[in-house]
Order: structure tokens, then sequence, then C-alpha cells
């Protein structure tokens, strides 16, 4: 057990200390805790430490929990996962096809607000959900629901509205009420105070991300918690949710980019993962089914190594090779090589069609996916550079115009705008 945990906090404090991640970690079997660590600040200006009760905002990890509360409520007979929303929602376009279940596995057809322009200009003003909903529901549907899949925040917006309908409580309450008190979850809910503060880290130094208020994430992403409280969710799931229904929420319901997606988490054999990226934060949980190993990694740097730390520490826990980090190097490159990776690109993954604009700021190379801040291209060699939006990004200009993306280990292509 001390081999373990030495091993598990020499990895994770080599990325801490190459300013790759601030956070906290837990990585636990069973009921078992093996490892359980916080790391850097999550105040930097007042020198306050993160620790495994650290309270971070855990971004799209809040779909696992808002799909939890749909099944709730489809036991206690208020709604069925195949109703369309036009029962729940009464108006709604295109209400009579788009059901409960195209919502929850992203297969509604329904653009995806977060990924408009605009939106990073008015993310910090608090807003109603009706108006949220307002910006996306006269928008014309992607493709027919059930088609396919394409990742979008807007469906889950509209979960959070029928819960509130069919619960009679607000969403926060909801889930307080049904899953966060039952499991003994107290650092964790909505509009929790004392949380870690967000950051980008950049060459040792760190800068607070802009304001993000919670009322634009909503039943999308708006939810906080500590690496502790999400262990104990892990644990008690069964204790909450039917067999029937605790098989449904990690069914692999439909095919995606990354594998394939459940309601709100990914599945890919043994392993179940929600995650979560937002201004400031990446988290993610994993359950690998079959040795019942559990690995939840949260950080309050928006730009960490979240994906890479969480898939190491559990080939440790599972005696699988693993590497410790290396710090990387960076080069200068002649403008006039620049010149040729500016432009706009398009790119998919979950489903979800993104833009990318590279740009010139001088002698730099800048990238701004939409929906994300703008940030610098550093270069890594002539054709290969490196980006930290939400997690870690290497990007490699290939010769016939397109951009291979690694992105916190998913792999993606992105292609010159027609």
């Amino acid at each position: 057990m001390f081999t373990l945990s030495r091993r598990m906090d020499k990895l994770v404090g080599a990325y801490a200390k190459l300013g790759r991640f601030s956070g906290a970690v837990l990585v636990a079997r069973g009921d078992r805790r093996l490892f359980a660590k916080g790391y850097g600040h999550a105040d930097h200006e007042h020198g306050v430490p993160n620790t495994p009760g650290t309270v971070f905002r855990i971004g799209s990890q809040t779909k696992t929990f808002t799909a939890i509360a749909i099944l709730l409520l489809q036991e206690q007979g208020r709604l069925r996962v195949g109703d369309p929303i036009a029962r729940h929602l009464p108006g709604y376009p295109h209400g009579e096809q788009i059901t409960l279940h195209h919502l929850l596995t992203n297969t509604s057809g329904i653009p995806d607000y977060v990924t408009t322009e605009g939106f990073t200009r008015v993310m910090g003003t608090p807003r109603t959900r009706r108006q949220i909903i307002d910006d996306f529901k006269d928008r014309p549907l992607l493709f027919e629901p059930g088609a396919r899949m394409a990742y979008s925040n807007s469906g889950w917006i509209l979960l959070g509205e029928v819960i509130e309908r069919l619960s009679g409580l607000t969403y926060g309450e909801c889930l307080r009420r049904h899953v966060l008190a039952p499991l003994t979850m107290e650092s964790s809910g909505l509009g929790v105070g004392g949380h870690a503060v967000g950051y980008v880290s950049m060459d040792g130094g760190v800068t607070r991300t802009p304001h993000l208020d919670d009322s634009n994430q909503d039943a999308a992403g708006a939810l906080y918690s500590t690496v502790e409280d999400l262990h104990r969710w892990n644990r008690g799931l069964g204790r909450i949710l039917r067999p029937e229904s605790l098989a449904e929420l990690v069914r692999p319901h439909v095919q995606a980019d990354a594998g394939a997606y459940g309601y709100g988490c990914l599945v890919s054999g043994d392993r179940v993962e929600s995650s979560g990226g937002t201004i400031g934060f990446v988290s993610v949980s994993a359950h690998y089914r079959r040795d019942d190993l559990f690995v939840t990694v949260l950080s309050n740097f928006e730009n960490a190594a979240y994906a890479e730390i969480e898939t190491a520490l559990a080939a440790i826990a599972r005696g699988e090779p693993y590497e410790l980090p290396s710090e990387r190097v960076f080069v200068t490159v002649d403008p006039d090589v620049l010149d040729r990776y500016v432009g706009r690109y398009t790119m998919r993954f979950m489903g979800r069609t993104s833009t990318m604009d590279v740009t010139r700021d001088g002698d730099r190379l800048m990238v701004e996916v939409h929906g994300l801040a703008r940030t610098e291209l550093r270069p890594m060699s002539e054709t290969r550079f490196f980006a930290r939006m939400k997690g870690e990004v290497e990007l490699d200009f290939l010769p016939g115009g397109e951009v291979a993306l690694n992105w916190s280990g998913r792999d993606i292509v992105a292609r010159p705008a027609a």
C-alpha cells in the first residue's frame, strides 16, 4: 500500500511541479481509499492549499447527476425517458419528435448554445433558464432527432426545466434532497461557497480565468463537488437507483467518437467515465467496474493534464505500465512559417462540429475554438504546436492542410473550412 501511494504521489507531484496540475485526486478500490491528496493552491492570491476536501466546479460531470434525477422521476412514474418533450414542455419546437431519451444521449439535433458566437461575451452575466432556452429554441435542428449524436449542452438545460416542472422543486433542491443528501455529499451542490478559484497555468505562473456565472451552465454543468464526495457518489449510486435504472444510466445507448455514450457518461468496456471542462476547471471520474476501481481528478487549472493523470493513476493501481511527465521544450519559428497555418478550421468531436480560428498576433500564433478563450499556440517544432485550453492540446499541422490534434488524450482532426 505504501509503495502504491508513493508512486501515485510521485506521479501527480511531477505534473504539479511542471505547472501541469493543481487540484485534488482520489483513488479507491471499493470502499477502501488507496490514495487521496491535494496539490497546488485553491486560491493562489491567499495561499490556500488544495486538499481532498476542496470544492471544485465539476462542469459536465453535472450531466450524470441530471440523468440520475430524470431516472428517479421515471421510478416515481412521473415520466418515461421515451416521452416526447412536448408532454412536459408544451410548445417547444419539434417537441413531438424529440424525446427525453434524445436529450439524455445528445441525439436531439438541438444546436449547442455554448459553441455559438458570442457565448463568451455573456457567460459572466446572470441569466434565467428561460433566457438561455430562448437563445436556442428557434434555431434549426442540425439533423432529425435520433439520426445521430452531436454533443449539446442545450438538451441538458431542457432536462433541468423538466426536472423542476415535475418535481415541484428547483433543480438544485431536487438534487440536494434526492441525490446529494442521501449520499452524505455535504460539500456538493449548486452555488457552494468557499470553492477553489479557477486559473490558467503558463510558464510557472497562473492567471485567473474570466468569471462564469453558474446560471449559464445550469443542469448542463453548474455543480460543485470534492473528490471525497464523488467517491461517496460512486459507492452509493446503487442505494438511490433501482438496478434497472442504474443499468440504463450506464448502458451504451449510442456510439460517439470517444466511445459509447450512456446517459451523461462515456462507456468503454468496463470503464464508465463522467468528465467536465469549464472556465477555470477540468475534471474526470472513472469507474473501472471489473476490479471496482474508482479514480477522480479535479483541477482548478483549466489547462491541466487531468485526463493523463487519471489514466496513469489507474495504471498504477492496476499494476500496468505508466510514464512520468516531462517538460515540453519550445522553439522559435520563422513568422513566414506561421502564416501558412492562419485560417479557419472545422472539427468534430462527440458528433459536435466546432470552428477553430488560427490567427497571427505579431510573432505569435493564436488559436480560438468557439466557446473557449483565445490562447497562444506555442511551437515545439515548425509543424507541432502546444496550446492550453480545456486540458492540454498538441496540434500537428499536416502537409495537406489538416491539423491533427491530441486533445487531453483524444485524437481529433481539424480541416480547413470551406
